[in-house]
């Protein structure tokens, strides 16, 4: 049987063999053989998403939380243009993806066909991988090729950490006869496996040996630092952050998202302290080992530019640049089977350095806790410090941008089930991707979001029909961007709230309604106190509404500066 199906088919199944378990697809006509390759492969869950936006950041989700690919599958247009943010994301956080893109044939380009635009290499230096697939051809070395580029898809996107793009031209007739469909579907029963066994995509175990310059910096460190950025879980150093801190009694900053969680060496209100410059130069160490991601919280940012003379090791499990302060001296690539040999380090630290930290971590709780307690008002820091708390580990907790991150490093805890989109850092897709990790893990889900990213986001909620677990969007409701407050904009007041806070007046309540979502709004410290995420079932949205003035001031009476 020679037909875009057994086209389509082939490569599907070629990409279900090295391991790929989810497609999403959005709806359309010129894809209509792609979908039909999704719809009848029995190994393939898949998910169908009206906006394509929406679903490139569920994608996105797949991938942050299992490492593995997600297929997109569009049609031609706009459609494919609107996976731009979510790939840009990809990119920019090291995500693997797969984008399949519909197309009209070579002989309807150019000339202004409808829903025709040049797709090829549509999204520039932003994907990892591009591959023309061409018209269907089934001579057996078109179809070896067509496999092949399967196996570079996946693997390029999981090596270079990005989209893989692969274009499909298809002529009409684009729909499968119910023959070829029954055929092809037999043709799968026979080749598959009867049992499913996901492909285990995994480097070997490396013993990774210091060069002696190295050695030497960390036995001759008194005052060594180690600090955690945000990684998704494939890149994750835990054991080797815990390996450290052990032998060097260090202390560790760890970040919202980088997965770090209730170790002994742990530093907790680093947020608040360091945006000292007096707290800075008395806890500058001597030596810094990096993991993860650029930092993000300002205390870091400030701090690694203030330290920018001190030695650093950055330890990164994918290849890419993250060094804003440009102060990283050695950087070592390691993955998360690897062991570091330490056995020729000799290091004797400063008995009172951990001390020091946690003496100053200590202080920082409890004013922490003084002022939380005095401030009668519901604050953004009231409602992260509650959740915080509720969420447990067997929760995914989703963390928008803008002072979501922030406000969580500052009144709640960083977690190992923690998620963000620090790539390219934007308030899109935040719903979308907590969908994806929520729905590909089969775990409870907290996506906690401010106003506008709810809103910028909204049309995730037509997704909802399909989470099978809890899943709350904490909606952080206090009247628009008031991270602009933190900016010298700030002081304009002609223009500042209308161009830049923006407030919205949306009912969220009826949006929810709209959608069939449950919903609840807490505005005092008691309702606060009532709720209990371990109490929800199904979907809910919880909409908190605080002020937004006094959050600013409780932030900074905290902020140590």
């Amino acid at each position: 049987m020679n037909s875009h199906l057994r086209w389509t088919s082939e490569f599907l199944n070629a990409l279900y063999q090295h391991g790929v378990r989810h497609a999403i697809i959005s709806p359309g006509s010129r894809s209509t053989p792609l979908t039909f390759a999704a719809a009848i492969h029995p190994g393939i869950k898949k998910q169908i998403v009206l906006d394509e936006r929406s679903a490139g950041f569920i994608a996105l989700g797949i991938g942050k939380a299992t490492g593995i690919p997600a297929l997109l599958i569009c049609t031609s247009g706009t459609a494919a243009a609107n996976y731009m943010p979510a790939i840009t994301e990809a990119k920019e956080s090291g995500v693997p993806m797969i984008v399949l893109t519909a197309d009209r044939p070579p002989n309807l380009r150019g000339i202004g066909s409808s829903q025709t635009v040049d797709q090829i290499k549509l999204y520039g230096d932003q994907a990892v991988f591009f591959h023309e697939a061409g018209e269907p051809q089934f001579d057996s070395a078109d179809l070896k090729r067509l496999r092949y580029a399967a196996g570079q898809a996946l693997e390029t996107s999981i090596a270079s950490g990005g989209a893989s793009h692969i274009n499909f031209p298809f002529r009409k007739p684009l729909e499968p006869t119910l023959e070829e469909i029954e055929s092809e579907k037999n043709r799968l029963s026979e080749i598959l496996p009867k049992k499913d066994s996901e492909a285990v995509h995994q480097t070997s175990s490396r013993q990774i040996r210091l060069h002696q310059d190295i050695l030497d910096l960390i036995s001759d460190s008194k005052k060594p630092l180690i600090i955690a950025g945000p990684a998704d879980p494939a890149h994750r150093l835990t054991s080797q952050i815990q390996t450290f801190a052990d032998l060097l009694d260090a202390p560790v900053i760890a970040e919202p998202g980088s997965g770090i969680s209730d170790s002994e060496f742990q530093i907790h209100r680093f947020e608040q302290f360091l945006r000292s410059k007096e707290k800075r130069n008395s806890l500058q160490p001597d030596l810094i080992l990096r993991f993860g991601d650029q930092p993000f919280t300002k205390s870091m940012l400030v701090a690694l530019e203030d330290w920018s003379d001190v030695p650093t090791i950055h330890f990164a499990a994918r290849r890419s640049t993250q060094d804003h302060a440009m102060s990283v001296t050695h950087k070592i690539e390691c993955q998360l089977s690897d062991q570091i040999d330490l056995e020729e380090i000799q290091f004797n630290a400063d008995p009172d350095w951990l001390t020091l930290w946690k003496r100053t971590d200590k202080s920082a709780n409890e004013r922490l806790n003084e002022f939380i307690g005095k401030t009668e008002a519901l604050t953004d820091g009231h409602v992260f410090h509650h959740l915080s708390d509720r969420l447990t580990n067997d929760w995914n907790v989703m963390l928008s941008n803008s002072f979501i991150p922030r406000d969580m490093a500052m009144f709640g805890e960083s977690g190992n089930r923690q998620f963000v989109n620090r790539g390219a850092a934007g308030i899109d897709g935040i719903i979308s991707t907590a969908i994806g990790i929520a729905g590909s893990t089969e775990m409870p889900t907290c996506c906690i979001t401010g106003d506008l990213a709810f809103l910028h986001d909204s049309n995730a909620l037509l997704s909802l029909k399909n989470i099978q677990h809890p899943f709350i969007i904490a909606v952080i409701n206090n009247g628009g961007g008031n991270i602009f407050k933190m900016l010298p904009v700030s002081e304009n007041e002609e223009y500042f709230q209308d161009y830049f806070i923006t407030p919205q007046n949306v009912d969220i309540q009826n949006l929810a309604e709209a959608h069939q979502i449950s919903f609840n709004r807490i505005s005092s410290g008691n309702e606060l106190n009532s709720f209990d995420p371990s109490s929800v079932n199904g979907s809910q949205i919880v909409e908190f509404v605080t002020d937004p003035d006094e959050s600013m001031n409780l932030r900074r009476t905290l902020w140590e500066m």
